[in-house]
């Protein structure tokens, strides 16, 4: 047999390819061309005569060897990451504090799986929610009242570094019985005459009403819930409509509680970024926490897209 010079950016790569289910998706989450990651690809499997994943499936499905090397990227990569993290501890302490701020609401959904294992792996930072809901969430990180931000779009600010996290599908839903129902895509003349139940939460943060109602001149009639699970019931039962990001919504359409409907043609997408002080660019722990909820979320939540 060749001698195989087997890498980590090679078990990165196939781990993207699992995850993400798409050469052109991997390729952005390990920072290659789609070109250069299939060239890296071929490569491998001209070494072991092998073919790694079938070429013509959606998603992709991988071949014994592709599932083979899977399980040794399963098994090597997290521990280079604790070792990694382990440096990190030695060269900048362990302790600290991390006050975390949001401005959606269905964010603490897919927090909570990233910072329970963040706690496991950085046992002495402080790990805290600033509570309640915030539309400037880059003036708590300013002002020293939080220290890490989850926004939905990159205002250039003196002193703010920002980090993509994810892209993600925003869906329209109605009741199964509804009349909306019967259309596979939604345009915004679809909304004019219904009532749209929402987050309370300013005009400029629906991205329904900022890119699809307001170019076509629809305002429609509004419902605010604070609760997504009373959103979808207030659906369910016909008292209006609702879009939802994909992931957010899932477990009730697995359920059957509603239907979800792609809004227009080319789908309706939304954008997350993490937000920090330039001055803790540096904190182990942070850069730590931000890799952390990028591959919890990429690992938990169906749906998402690479953000550049």
């Amino acid at each position: 047999m060749k001698p195989i010079f087997l890498e980590l950016r090679h078990l990165k790569t196939l781990l993207a390819l699992k995850e993400t289910g798409s050469v052109s998706l991997a390729a952005k989450r390990v920072y290659l061309t789609q070109s250069a990651l299939s060239h890296q690809i071929k490569l491998l499997e001209e070494q072991y005569g092998l073919p790694l994943f079938e070429r013509k499936s959606n998603p992709l499905r991988f071949t014994a060897a592709g599932d083979r090397l899977l399980q040794l990227a399963s098994d090597i990569l997290p521990k280079v990451v604790a070792a990694e993290r382990d440096l990190s501890r030695v060269k900048q302490g362990e302790a600290g504090e991390l006050r975390i701020a949001v401005e959606c609401h269905t964010c603490f959904d897919w927090l909570m799986p990233a910072m329970d294992s963040f706690r496991q792996h950085w046992p002495l930072v402080e790990l805290d929610i600033v509570s309640g809901f915030h539309t400037d969430t880059v003036g708590l990180l300013l002002t020293h009242r939080a220290d890490w931000a989850v926004v939905s779009e990159v205002e250039e600010t003196d002193g703010i570094v920002h980090k993509p996290l994810f892209s993600y599908e925003m869906v329209g839903l109605c009741a199964k019985d509804h009349p909306l129902a019967h259309k596979e895509i939604w345009e915004a003349e679809d909304f004019a005459d219904q009532t749209w139940i929402t987050y309370p939460v300013p005009d400029d943060m629906l991205d329904l009403l900022r890119q699809v109602l307001k170019p076509a001149g629809i305002n429609p009639i509004r419902r605010t819930s604070e609760l997504t699970i009373a959103i979808i019931q207030l659906v369910a039962s016909k008292r209006g409509v609702a879009a939802l990001p994909f992931w957010a919504a899932k477990p009730y359409l697995d359920r059957g509680y509603v239907v979800a409907r792609k809004i227009t043609q080319n789908g309706l997408y939304s954008n997350l970024y993490a937000a920090y002080r330039e001055e803790d660019a540096n904190s182990a722990y942070l850069e730590d926490f931000y890799e952390t909820v990028k591959s919890q979320s990429f690992s938990t939540l169906p749906g998402l897209s690479v953000l550049e």
